[in-house]
C-alpha cells in the first residue's frame, strides 16, 4: 500500500513531482525518466534538472504532468498555482499565489468544469 502523497505539503511543485515519480517507479518499473520526457516531449537529461531543481518545465507542460501523473482536477488547479509560485520572483504575486492555493485546499474556491479535450 502507497502512502498517499498531498500536495499542499510541498513548498516547490519540483518535490511534488520528485515524490510522485518516486512513487510511480515503485508500483511500475517500466515509469522511468526516460518514459516521462517521452511523455512530455523533453529530454530525459531536462526531466531529472527539472528533478534536481536545477531547471523549470514551461507553464505548456503542465497539462501533460496533470495527465502523466493522474493529478485530480483539485490537484491540477493546486499544482498550477504552486508552479507560478515556485518560478515567481515576486513577493506580492507569491502571497496572491499563496491565497489562492490556501482556497483550493480549503474548498473555498469553487473549481470551474473544464469541457473535455485532448491536450496538444
Amino acid at each position: 500500500m502507497f502512502m498517499s502523497i498531498h500536495i499542499g505539503s510541498y513548498p516547490d511543485y519540483r518535490d511534488f513531482l520528485k515524490e510522485k515519480f518516486v512513487q510511480e517507479k515503485a508500483k511500475k518499473y517500466t515509469f522511468s525518466l526516460q518514459f516521462c520526457a517521452d511523455k512530455l516531449d523533453v529530454s530525459k537529461t531536462f526531466v531529472k534538472l527539472v528533478l534536481d531543481k536545477k531547471r523549470h518545465f514551461s507553464l505548456d507542460t503542465l497539462p501533460l504532468l496533470w495527465d502523466l501523473f493522474k493529478l485530480t482536477e483539485k490537484e491540477r488547479m493546486y499544482f498550477t498555482f504552486l508552479f507560478c509560485r515556485t518560478i515567481c520572483r515576486n513577493e506580492l504575486l507569491k502571497h496572491q499565489f499563496d491565497f489562492v492555493m490556501t482556497n483550493i485546499e480549503n474548498d473555498t474556491l469553487l473549481l470551474p468544469r473544464l469541457p473535455d479535450q485532448d491536450v496538444v
